[in-house]
């Protein structure tokens, strides 16, 4: 019988977010073929802990701090008794502590999974890049694999090292084709009416969870500005704790034509009964929320940063806005009406975003 490879993920939490989604769906298609250990590095249980251990993985719970001598402590001895053929960490720069410990607890493969572009600090204060980039000194120190789902992410992250250490690679996102693709059994209309969205508005979607770098404020000047030139828009905005954006929407006066509806599950039936979909974000690593959406076949409009560039054809920059500039996104609104087939970038997303095959590849680079 041959030896099932014993693996320990660390993520930050279990909330809906893009790191989480893309290890519950890469454990999902490793369906128990690997002995795998998740390891939280927070203590709240959010949604997506039931679906995570519905996968089969040893969920763990703890904390890890800065440099905190218990905590690290607990750490070196939980890497030291499982005894991992491999630790993985998705939480970018702060995986420096893991690494170093992991090494030290003689665990032979160490990756660090970096699925962001820029630091995540609200204020990025002289003091905290430094810490960055002390641990970030750690990664690259401790580290046997450096993994990113960007190229941009490992330039920002290590620009004098990258591309040369072999150590560095991108793996691209994978999407579940299957439910995005297909069609749904109800019609356009049918759908709206199960999901108890307007039938005769030309409606304009939005998935992610409220954090500044999401630029959901921006969003909805975009959406004042085109509302009360077309009252027939209608914004729908799905994603954790979008419910505290509800005042700021009350004050734009945009009631009647926006509706916020926190956290969903059925993402692709959302998609299916979207006109169209607006992703201007500020920062990404590389975002699932707008490959599903570019999957689906709905036309995007879309933010021009380096790391959702890099999702895009060639062909297909001219859907990039500026996410700062109201009045300019606003007349690319009105362009991708009137020839909104050349927003859809469905074949391209499809090819490169299958997660059979980039689930394979980082399934093989675990394995080697």
């Amino acid at each position: 019988m041959s030896h099932k490879l014993k693996i320990c993920f660390i993520i930050p939490t279990v909330k809906s977010g893009g790191i989480e989604t893309y290890l519950l769906r890469f454990l999902k298609y490793l369906n128990n073929s690997m002995d795998v250990t998740v390891l939280v590095r927070n203590t709240n249980k959010d949604e997506l802990l039931e679906a995570y251990q519905k996968t089969g993985a040893h969920m763990v719970f703890q904390p890890l701090g800065n440099f905190n001598p218990s905590k690290m402590m607990w750490y070196y001895r939980f890497f030291k008794e499982n005894a991992f053929d491999a630790v993985c960490d998705f939480n970018a720069n702060f995986a420096g502590q893991t690494m170093m410990l992991s090494k030290l607890a003689g665990v032979k493969k160490r990756i660090t999974f970096y699925r962001q572009s820029s630091h995540l600090f609200i204020n990025p204060t002289k003091f905290r890049i430094a810490y960055s980039n002390f641990l970030n000194r750690l990664v690259y120190k401790y580290s046997t694999n450096i993994f990113a789902n960007s190229a941009t992410g490992l330039k920002f992250f290590f620009k004098n090292e990258y591309p040369a250490d072999k150590r560095f690679e991108v793996i691209k996102n994978g999407i579940e084709l299957e439910e995005y693709i297909s069609p749904a059994p109800e019609s356009k209309e049918q759908l709206r009416q199960k999901l108890n969205l307007p039938a005769d508005k030309f409606i304009i979607g939005h998935t992610g969870r409220f954090t500044e770098a999401k630029n959901h404020y921006f969003l909805l000047d975009v959406a004042k500005r085109l509302i009360d030139a077309d009252s027939n828009i209608f914004f729908v905005l799905i994603g954790n704790d979008t419910d505290k954006l509800l005042p700021y929407i009350e004050k734009l006066k945009i009631s009647d034509n926006v509706r916020v509806l926190g956290y969903k599950s059925n993402i692709p039936e959302y998609l299916k009964a979207f006109d169209m979909y607006f992703f201007p974000s500020v920062t990404e690593g590389q975002p699932n929320a707008l490959i599903e959406a570019m999957v689906t076949g709905l036309p995007v409009l879309t933010s021009d940063i380096a790391a959702i560039a890099e999702c895009l054809p060639q062909e297909g920059r001219h859907c990039l806005i500026d996410p700062y500039d109201v009045e300019a996104t606003a007349q690319k609104f009105a362009e991708l009406r009137n020839n909104s087939t050349t927003y859809i970038f469905k074949e391209y997303a499809v090819s490169n975003f299958d997660s059979g095959i980039q689930f394979k590849n980082f399934k093989d680079k675990l394995s080697d």
